[in-house]
Order: C-alpha cells, then structure tokens, then sequence
C-alpha cells in the first residue's frame, strides 16, 4: 500500500464538489461542475416550465466517519436560479476520535434564487461532527434552505447520543450580518438542549414578510399532534424551528411549509423534485 493511501486512511477521505449556476439564453444551466472524490452531481433535471434546475448531489458512500470531509462550494451568477437537494440522508457514524466534517457554502449574486433542500442528516450514537453553513446573499436574490438533524437512534433506546456535534449557521446579507447562530450537542446535553426530543428541524427563507410569517405560523398550529415549534421574522428572514421525534412528520412538515411559501419567496408554485417521490 502507498504511503499516499495509507494516510488516506489515516485521516479520512475528502469530497469536493465546486458548481457555478449561469443564464444562458433564458435557462440557468450548470457552467462548472468540479469535484474530488466521491462526491458529484450524476444528472440535472429541467422539470419546471420556466427551465430551473433540480440538482442532486450524490456521495456515494453514504455516510462519513471521523477524518472525512465533504465541502460543497456553490456560486450562482446574476438571474440564475437552482434547486438543490440529496437523494437520501447525510448519516455520521461513531468516531474513531476525529471529527467528520462538512462545509457548505453558497454564493448569491443579483437576483438569483436558490432552493437548498437536503433530505436531512442523521448523526449516530458516538459520532463526532462539524458542519459549517455559510450563504452570501446580494441584493434581490431569493433563498429557501431547510435541514433535518437526527440526534442518536431512536430504536436503540434513550442513551444513545452523538458524542459531539458542533454545527454553524451563517446568513450574510447584502448590507448586514443577517443571522449567525450556533448549536452545540452532546452526550450530556442532548435532553436539555433539545428539550427531551431527539429531532430539530430549521427552514430559512429570504426575502419575507409579516404575511408570510403569519402563513406559516396558521400553518403548523393548526396541524393536529403538532408537538414543538414555532416561527418568527428577523427583519427579512423567516426562521422556522420544529421540534420531534417523528421523522417522517417533520419531513412533511417541513415540505408543507416549503410547498406553501415557495410562491411567495421564490415566485412560483411548488414542484416537488422526483427524488422525493421515490
């Protein structure tokens, strides 16, 4: 073996997937696609009539361990437009000691609108994890972006936790720092933090309003065995929170609200990328 790959195993793997989203000739089309490693964009989807993209990022392997690292670098040119999302789960898996990482970050220029919809992300009891988020959003662009987290394994029993998950949000728009947050999770404030529950779900959208705000708050307290949750507008950006142990629930929750203000963020109805039918 290599001294090259055996390093390799030694500190994980890398995957890196570099996309740039232009106009060309009224469509938004993928101009650049670079990745390293397992980590690619296998097919590129026209199936809205006003010819937006549905991209699926797929990384084969499934899942990450300690010392793997995936990086999505995402940069939209000026009226271009793009919905991205995964064929299944992000899933961490026990720790060898090292941390796995993710870094995403998106790049708005004018007037582009960008849908960054993954399934969710499942962190494994004794995983160790860093996921760092950061969207740049210039003037008149439009963004909605949701994220799942599963902390632990509800069928193996109450004690199973991740043993570290450190997870950074960062929303940067044109003329201010629009929101940083920060959420910390492990073994021993797993049931505080998450308030007993083993499932925290965010959704996010810019540009909106108080017609919006009011929208989704009539929508998920009026959904029957609700559990937690609740919205609120920090200027122009709508944060959703949701709180649970059901996963399959939050999902449609979480595609309800998606289904009900995609005609108000992004301008147009929503259709449900074909990944999530199957």
């Amino acid at each position: 073996m290599s001294d090259e790959l055996s390093q390799n195993f030694i500190d994980g793997w890398l995957g890196e997937l570099r996309l740039n989203f232009a106009l060309r000739g009224g469509r938004s089309v993928l101009t650049r696609c670079k990745h390293v490693g397992p980590f690619y964009v296998k097919k590129v989807f026209y199936s809205e009539n006003d010819n937006t993209p549905h991209v699926y990022l797929l990384h084969p392997p499934g899942g990450l361990v300690g010392g793997d690292k995936l990086v999505l670098d995402v940069k939209l040119e000026s009226d271009s437009r793009v919905l991205l999302t995964t064929p299944g789960a992000a899933k961490f898996y026990r720790s060898n000691g090292l941390y796995s990482e993710q870094k995403h970050i998106f790049r708005l220029e004018r007037n582009t609108a960008l849908e960054w919809v993954p399934q969710s992300s499942i962190f494994f009891p004794k995983s160790k994890a860093k996921i760092d988020t950061t969207f740049i959003i210039e003037q008149g662009s439009r963004v909605i972006s949701f994220d799942m987290l599963c902390f632990g394994n509800l069928s193996l029993g109450s004690s199973t936790y991740p043993e570290e998950v450190d997870i950074h949000l960062n929303i940067c728009l044109s003329d201010s720092i629009g929101l940083q947050e920060r959420l910390r999770i492990n073994e021993l404030n797993c049931v505080m933090k998450l308030g007993g529950f083993r499932i925290s779900a965010l959704l996010f959208a810019v540009p909106s309003d108080e017609k919006t705000l009011y929208k989704v708050r009539k929508l998920i307290t009026s959904v029957k065995h609700f559990q937690v949750g609740g919205a609120t507008l920090l200027d122009e950006i709508l944060v959703v929170r949701l709180l649970g142990n059901d996963n399959q629930y939050l999902k449609k929750m979480l595609h309800h609200i998606w289904y009900t203000i995609r005609p108000f963020i992004i301008g147009k109805k929503a259709m449900l990328p074909r990944i999530w039918l199957t």
